[in-house]
């Protein structure tokens, strides 16, 4: 019949000094050095570790599939997001060269009525010199 708990210091020395008595000071030191101080049932068994083993991989799987959904979620959303911003530089840069497209067109038309408004009458003033 199992022990209700723990063994108690008085009960271990009581059973030291009978083990004394009949098997000697040494070899009773011996025994009780190797009675565990807890119950037995207490101590695990292999089976006990590999179910804890068993227990800890399955955990470490779930959370290696959590981890590896949660990466994949964020791969496929910086994908969208970097699928987007593309889409819209490419918009914003097309914008850009038309406006730019505009204003190179509106400095030409300028550059060559101004040349023009400068050469009429140089034109005219070396005509003139010419003829007098």
């Amino acid at each position: 019949m199992p022990a209700s708990g723990p063994i108690k210091e008085g009960q271990r020395l009581a059973l030291l000094n009978r083990l004394c008595e009949v098997l000697g000071e040494e070899e009773a030191n011996t025994l009780m050095d190797s009675l565990p101080p807890i119950y037995w049932e207490q101590l695990a068994t292999k089976g006990d570790l590999a179910a804890s083993e068993q227990r800890l991989g399955n955990e470490m799987r779930s959370e290696f599939a959590k981890v590896y959904g949660e990466l994949h979620r964020l791969r496929t959303e910086t994908a969208a997001e970097f699928k987007s911003l593309r889409t819209e530089t490419a918009a914003e840069f097309k914008s850009v060269r038309s406006e730019m497209a505009l204003q190179f067109a509106r400095q030409t038309r300028t550059m060559v009525f101004t040349m023009l408004g400068l050469a009429v009458p140089i034109l005219g003033a070396i005509l003139a010199v010419g003829l007098s």
